[in-house]
């Protein structure tokens, strides 16, 4: 069955590097891992490092299907497409003979009141009805996330959001890559969830504090309003699609689906999960 043990889908992507990076550091040799995905740039260089890199299209069902059935393991890093839902269940359809499927989910993406883990939810249902032996891995919120909001503290010293006194157990993609890897890399995770949270729930203030360390300036957090949030950002030119899309987000924010939800990830990684200023200023 297995002409390379380990299939991992979203390798080209940001965790998908990081997930690759540590299997290799987990003793998993490159030859026995297909990297798939769609940049044609980092899959050469992925090819070059000893990767096997394969070009696919998660809409393209046939050459999906014909990926899986080549590998024991496979590992679906959640997309980002509109579709993504139809493209992960095509996974889930083609993965029927497999040892085992990993897939990188959401936080309480079990709690509907959340529609931004409408996807996930999908997704985990139709692999848990598929039968497949599988692991679902629940991620927390990207500290690298904050990398983007630091262009405008950089000049204002205000780190602007509409997120009221929300907490979030923010972590970084290295930390859940490595989580990710330890998973597949050892025994006892067969129908398991995981849901992966960093140590420390961070206030906007502490991240507004982190953003000081980082930019060499004082950077203070100022909540507003959606409302107020929303003109912000329109006032610089943005899309109104895209304002109300990071307003949205603001809001879900503050609801607190990315608060703690416990110590899955610390266990996991066998240390204490990367703090703010690490995670905003690592490579």
């Amino acid at each position: 069955m297995a002409e390379a043990s380990t299939l991992v889908f979203g390798a080209t992507g940001a965790l998908g590097q990081h997930v690759l990076d540590a299997l290799v550091e987990r003793g998993r040799s490159p030859e026995t891992i297909t990297a798939a995905g769609r940049n044609p740039a980092r899959l050469a260089e992925l090819a070059s490092a000893g990767f096997r890199a394969a070009s696919v299209d998660l809409s393209d069902e046939a050459g999906v299907a014909d990926l899986v059935a080549r590998h024991a393991d496979i590992v679906l890093i959640s997309g980002r497409d509109e579709n993504r839902l139809a493209q992960h269940e095509s996974v889930i359809k083609a993965a029927k003979n497999v040892r085992h499927l990993y897939y990188t989910s959401g936080v309480r993406a079990d709690d509907d009141r959340f529609e931004i883990n409408a996807d996930h939810r999908a997704t985990e249902k139709a692999l848990v009805d598929s039968g497949v032996p599988c692991t679902i891995l629940r991620n927390t919120w990207y500290i690298e996330n904050y990398v983007q909001s630091l262009a405008g503290p950089r000049f204002t010293g205000v780190l602007a959001a509409a997120t009221g006194d929300a907490v979030v157990a923010a972590a970084s993609r290295k930390d859940l890559a490595e989580a990710l890897a330890v998973v597949v890399t050892t025994e006892g995770h067969d129908n398991v969830t995981y849901n992966l949270s960093g140590d420390t729930d961070f206030t906007y203030a502490d991240i507004a504090e982190a953003m000081s360390v980082v930019l060499e300036r004082e950077v203070a957090y100022q909540p507003v309003t959606p409302e107020e949030l929303r003109a912000l950002l329109r006032k610089t030119g943005m899309a109104d699609e895209l304002a109300d899309f990071l307003v949205s987000l603001d809001e879900t924010i503050a609801a607190g689906v990315f608060a703690r939800v416990g110590d899955d990830l610390s266990r996991l990684l066998g240390r204490p999960t990367t703090g703010l200023v690490e995670g905003l200023t690592a490579k």
